[in-house]
C-alpha cells in the first residue's frame, strides 16, 4: 500500500512539474511572408480629376469599354496604380484603378493630381472648381 501510494505521489509531482515548466515557455513568432504588390501603402490616396472629361474604363487600356465619365474637380479615392507608366496624346503616367462613389475602375494618370489626404483633395477641388 506504501508503494502505491509512492508511486501516487511520484506521478502527481511529475505531472504538476510539466505543466509547470511548459506554461512558462514563451512562444516565439514567426513572420508571415506577404505577396508583393504594385502599390504598397497603408496611407489613402486620393485623386482630382484635372481635364474637362476623364473616361473610367473598365481595364487599364486606352482601347477598354468606358464605364462613365468624371469632369473637372472630381474626388477620387485612389486604389492602386499599373506598374509601368505609359504615354498617352504625348503624356507619360500611369494608370489608376479607383473608385468614385462606389464605382470602381481605371483612369489614366496623366489628367489626375494626387494626394495623400482626402482633405487636400478637397482643398484643391475648391481651388480648381470654385466650388
Amino acid at each position: 500500500m506504501n508503494s502505491r501510494y509512492s508511486f501516487f505521489s511520484f506521478l502527481f509531482i511529475i505531472s504538476l512539474a510539466s505543466i509547470l515548466f511548459s506554461c512558462s515557455r514563451e512562444e516565439k513568432l514567426s513572420p508571415i511572408p506577404l505577396p508583393p504588390t504594385p502599390v504598397s501603402t497603408l496611407e489613402e490616396q486620393w485623386g482630382v480629376v484635372t481635364s474637362h472629361l476623364l473616361r473610367v474604363r473598365e481595364n487599364p487600356e486606352k482601347g477598354a469599354k468606358i464605364l462613365t465619365h468624371l469632369r473637372r474637380g472630381s474626388v477620387v479615392e485612389i486604389l492602386t496604380r499599373t506598374t509601368k507608366p505609359e504615354k498617352i496624346e504625348n503624356i507619360e503616367g500611369f494608370w489608376y484603378q479607383i473608385d468614385y462613389k462606389g464605382l470602381k475602375g481605371w483612369v489614366f494618370g496623366g489628367y489626375l493630381k494626387e494626394f495623400d489626404s482626402k482633405v487636400e483633395a478637397l482643398k484643391y477641388q475648391k481651388g480648381l472648381t470654385g466650388k
